[in-house]
């Protein structure tokens, strides 16, 4: 299950950004997951949630925002969602595809309340 290691690099990524000088508990972490990622959203937010314990991080929302699979045909030129990893276009069939979105994976924001 790759998603505990994205879950640490990501309590490792909020932990850097949260303020030093003061307490604070991070109340909504807000991420964009592409669907290339492979991440399964309820499987991270699990991992997240057990690592998260007794950290500041500890009971956060989880907010994702699933980018979709955007794919531009270097032959015909059409632009095209794909639902699954299949690499052909849905125009022309050709297998020239170049993708434009579905690789994301980034913290978006992360928001704190003070304790």
């Amino acid at each position: 299950m790759h998603e505990m290691g994205i879950a640490m690099e990501v309590l490792k990524i909020v932990s850097e950004h949260l303020p030093k000088d003061q307490p604070v508990r991070v109340t909504r972490i807000r991420l964009k997951i592409g669907k290339l990622t492979a991440v399964v959203p309820d499987n991270f937010k699990f991992c997240l949630e057990v690592i998260a314990k007794d950290t500041p991080a500890e009971g956060a929302e989880v907010v994702i925002e699933e980018v979709p699979l955007e794919v531009l045909c270097e032959d015909c030129g059409a632009k095209s969602e794909l639902t699954e990893a299949l690499f052909i276009c849905p125009q022309c069939e050709s297998p020239k595809l170049k993708v434009l979105s579905g690789r994301e994976l980034f913290v978006e924001s992360i928001e704190v309340e003070e304790n």
